[in-house]
């Protein structure tokens, strides 16, 4: 009678070029890689449009209406002014700390990395991830960026947001098949929440 070795013998997974196992599919291409989309500063793009328009205006209207008393057009025009400055750097600012933030998907660990001055790296590694939850409003439907939320049994990070990624969906459902395909060679049995 031959012997037949449970499915999730070490002996099953291929070796990598290296000849450690290669049990999470490290040569695999990643999921995923890349910052998030500019989309999730699109509030503070709009409030920065409104908020320029205004400044901008109470700047016009301080030069060529000349209101009383002097003082009154000399406050407008130099609010009016530094909160058209303010509105412009703004976008600036959001644009780099959004374009900071970067995420690396593979079948192995997610990782995200933020920070542009200071940088700070963390990871999951898939084999501690309980569940992935994929959310999108309807402004995110219309572009087709969405939020994979990972809730994991690490202590450190118990459950990580991927935000604002481009083409949500088939970066989840590969994640969540990852999770699932590393449960299954380590024998263990998901269970609803």
């Amino acid at each position: 009678m031959s012997h037949i070795p449970p499915p999730n013998d070490p002996s099953l997974i291929p070796p990598s070029q290296d000849g450690s196992a290669n049990a999470a599919g490290d040569d695999a291409p990643p999921i995923f890689a890349g910052p998030a989309s500019l989309l999730m500063g699109a509030t503070t793009f709009f409030a920065s449009g409104i908020l320029a328009i205004i400044g901008a205006a109470a700047a016009i209207y301080s030069v060529l209406d000349k209101p009383s008393p002097p003082q009154m057009a000399h406050a407008l025009l130099i609010g009016g002014a530094a909160l058209f400055a303010a509105s412009a750097i703004m976008p600036l600012y959001v644009t780099v700390a959004i374009r900071s933030r970067r995420y690396t998907i593979t079948r192995r660990l997610i990782e995200r990395e933020q920070g542009f001055f200071v940088k700070h790296v963390d990871a999951i590694d898939l084999a501690k991830v309980k569940d992935v939850e994929l959310s999108q409003s309807l402004f995110e439907r219309l572009f087709n960026v969405g939020t994979i939320k990972v809730f994991s049994a690490d202590h450190t990070i118990p459950s990580l947001l991927i935000e604002a990624i481009p083409n949500p969906r088939p970066i989840y459902e590969q994640l969540r098949d990852a999770v699932i395909d590393i449960g299954r060679r380590r024998g263990v049995i998901a269970l609803d929440r």
